[in-house]
């Protein structure tokens, strides 16, 4: 069964007026954010500290209780149920038994410890980071609770209820406590009973908190000994607590074991297996209340370890944790073994176990164990994606653990340096992809039988593994037989001044091929519809579209110019397979324009250079003044407005609906002397949008042109006069509507400028 864990942590730096014993320290004002963490996890506090320059050359944890402050050394902290360790992210972890020495215990259901950690800087100084962990038990006690931690065992039974006692008939008790440990084959010597001071000195510690009994002892103990289990290596320590109850002495059993095996590879999968029955801790019938599993401080659910894919299976009476390389929660190290890339796996794993049996009402035994593998070799995954009727060799190598870098590729026998890119993942791991071209100086080439013409790529991946900077390669030679044929027609576009050129570049072989323009055939009714200029050569043929064209799909519209798109496509007559396709892009520079847009926008660029003076572009507003340019430089103003906004007057005429605005420039009055006068030439320009009723789903696009420029006469042109105040310039517009779906609208687009009359 699950038992439910809700924790509540609280962590309170201690005053900077508590004194610690023989240290003076200093406190540092501030500490990175997430530096520290604390948590509450399985009895145990826990304090993560991040790695970095704050842990120091040097660092040690002290803590603190109502007597002073205890430097835990690595015995005390073994006899005293701590454990200190780095993880695999380099962040140092303090975990503390609810059971451990100094800890405030307040009716087994409230623990509190005050901890310093200490940190020797380069300069000799010592910093002091204090804390208050506050952890509560958040379900109740077993009457029996085994621990096997990184370097302690540890047993804690229910005490019987001590009765009421003077102080010195309670000294009198305890100074006849004592223990007795009980080997296979053991002697008299050994069986006899020995007193706390004599068990202490042999490394076992016995202590008390609230109303528990506990004992704690160091892996490899002298009375220790080792058994095997279902092939699994365990270490007992079969021991007595001889305990003065009541005038009379009261044998409480205080065994404790451990599985002491390492984890194991099984291909991709770190294996770590436990007896089902721990048989020194089992007396008479066992019933199993279920087992938990869980990294560094989460409990894993059903749910999570199935997507992780985490394995718990019982076997034959061993119960076996399965963990993938590469899985959350776990960290992969990398290395060389003779010259071949090898992978180290390691987990931060907690496991839980409990059982009844027909002494022990309820038994709980929780395993903290940071399990790490052996380095097994690894060969680099690599896969060949390419597609041999696209004549570009694909490949990717990985994945890989973030501490592996690419240095360089070489290809063929020249070893030519090849590009890459790396791709990485989520979970902090990469792989690296690769691309060449058939056509690479590094590429072999041969006929074989059948037809075909063999494309070989000889490969040397240089890899390095940081921080020791070990380097290994790993060699691979890709091979793409293709059926030997002429090449395909190939597409190229150009950007001209009058808009883009595309040229189809036949091949040699005799096939029938037709040319889209996005969804459209190019026949001579689009020619001359859309005014483009063909030309036919002995090995290519072109065509250019001009800017204006129902083909071009337009994308940006700035101050810069306008970002035109053609999307070109070659098919096979015969068999209807699109054989080639290029999307290109050209910026072709406007110095006015008008766009309507489908979703009910317009975009205007306008030049106010023409009056006389000049008018201020960054000046300029529409019929709402508050409608500023979005985009001004010294001659002209960009406007990209809604439909809805800006003072726009809609109107209908016919089955057309028609949006109008106007761009004014304000004027600014002279009042020096009578009469008052405008500094400013008046400037207004009238815009004008027309849609269809039924159908808003076409851009219009209206542009001055050079007279010079021989337009074809299919194209939709319509003149309209543009005046400016004081200098009688006229320029040409003209007026082109393309439709987004195919089908061309015709719309008017009507751009005025004239006097405003004072």
């Amino acid at each position: 069964m699950t038992i439910p864990c809700t924790v509540k942590v609280r962590v309170i730096k201690i005053l900077l007026c508590i004194l610690l014993l023989c240290t003076t320290l200093s406190t540092p004002t501030t500490v990175p954010v997430g530096t520290f963490r604390s948590e509450c996890h399985e009895r145990h506090f826990w304090l993560f500290v991040r790695s970095g320059p704050i842990l120091g050359p040097m660092s040690r944890f002290d803590v603190q209780d109502h007597q002073g402050v205890h430097f835990l050394s690595g015995r005390k902290a073994t006899e005293c149920g701590y454990t200190m360790l780095f993880n695999h992210h380099g962040d140092l972890v303090f975990r503390a038994s609810f059971l451990a020495c100094h800890v405030n215990n307040q009716g087994d259901s409230e623990f509190r410890l005050k901890v310093w950690l200490v940190t020797r800087q380069v300069n000799g100084r010592d910093l002091g980071y204090p804390f208050l962990l506050h952890c509560s038990a958040q379900w109740p006690w077993g009457f029996r609770e085994l621990v096997c931690e990184e370097s302690y065992m540890e047993v804690s039974i229910k005490g019987p209820v001590p009765a009421a006692l003077h102080s010195g008939q309670k000294k009198k008790e305890v100074g006849k406590r004592g223990m007795m440990f009980h080997r296979p084959g053991h002697t008299k010597e050994e069986v006899r009973p020995r007193t706390m001071t004599e068990a202490s000195a042999l490394g076992y510690h016995i202590s008390e908190s609230g109303s528990r009994i506990i004992l704690r002892c160091p892996y490899s103990s002298p009375l220790s000994y080792t058994i095997k289990e279902k092939g699994v290596e365990l270490e007992v320590v079969n021991a007595t607590i001889l305990y003065p109850h009541q005038g009379k002495v009261l044998a409480i059993d205080a065994t404790v074991a451990c599985s002491m095996n390492e984890a194991t590879v099984d291909g991709a999968h770190l294996l770590w297996p436990v007896p089902h029955v721990l048989s020194p801790l089992v007396h008479g019938r066992f019933r199993d209340r279920g087992m938990r599993i869980g990294v560094e401080t989460l409990a894993l659910n059903e749910s999570v370890i199935k997507d992780r894919g985490y394995e718990i299976s019982l076997r034959d009476g061993v119960v076996e944790v399965s963990v993938p390389f590469g899985a959350e929660g776990t960290h992969v190290k990398s290395g060389v073994l003779e010259g071949q890339y090898s992978q180290s796996l390691s987990v931060d794993l907690f496991y839980m176990h409990q059982w009844e049996d027909d002494r022990w009402p309820l038994t709980q035994h929780r395993s903290f164990r940071f399990l790490k593998t052996a380095y097994v070799p690894r060969t680099p995954t690599l896969t060949d994606n390419t597609i041999s009727s696209q004549k570009v060799f694909s490949v990717s190598l990985g994945v890989f653990p973030p501490d592996v870098s690419l240095h360089n590729v070489t290809g063929g026998c020249e070893g030519d340096t090849l590009s890459w890119v790396q791709v990485p993942y989520p979970n902090g791991s990469h792989s690296y992809q690769l691309h060449a071209p058939f056509s690479h100086p590094s590429v072999l080439q041969k006929y074989v039988d059948g037809g075909y013409r063999r494309y070989t790529l000889p490969l040397t991946f240089s890899l390095t593994i940081s921080p020791n900077g070990e380097v290994f390669y790993h060699n691979a030679t890709i091979v793409s037989d293709v059926q030997e044929q002429t090449e395909p027609p190939r597409l190229e576009g150009k950007c001209t001044e009058r808009g883009l050129l595309m040229l189809l570049h036949y091949g040699a072989q005799e096939r029938r091929w037709e040319l889209f323009l996005g969804d459209r055939r190019l026949d001579w009714e689009l020619v001359e519809m859309g005014g483009f200029t063909v030309e036919t050569e002995e090995d290519y043929f072109s065509v250019e579209i001009p800017f204006y064209s129902p083909a071009m799909t337009y994308e940006e519209v700035s101050l810069q110019g306008v970002v035109g798109r053609l999307e070109v496509s070659v098919v096979d007559i015969d068999t209807l397979k699109m054989e080639n396709s290029l999307i290109h892009r050209c910026t072709f520079r406007v110095r006015e324009l008008l766009v309507c847009l489908p979703e009910g926008r317009m975009v205007v660029v306008t030049d106010t250079s023409r009056t006389i003076p000049p008018t201020q572009p960054k000046r300029t507003t529409l019929l709402d003044p508050s409608c500023v340019p979005q985009e001004t430089d010294s001659v002209r103003a960009l406007f990209n407005f809604s439909l809805d906004s800006c003072g726009t007057i809609a109107t209908v005429e016919g089955n057309f609906l028609i949006y109008e605005n106007q761009v004014l420039y304000p004027k600014e009055l002279i009042t020096m002397d009578d009469p008052p006068f405008h500094r400013d030439s008046p400037y207004r320009l009238t815009i004008q949008c027309r849609y269809p009723a039924i159908d808003t789903g076409i851009v219009s696009i209206e542009h001055p042109v050079n007279p010079t420029f021989a337009l074809s006469p299919m194209l939709p042109l319509k003149h309209t006069r543009r005046e400016a105040s004081r200098s009688g310039q006229y320029v040409a517009v003209v007026c082109v509507a393309i439709v987004v779906m195919g089908a061309i609208i015709a719309a008017t687009v009507k751009m005025l400028c004239c006097p405003i009359k004072m």
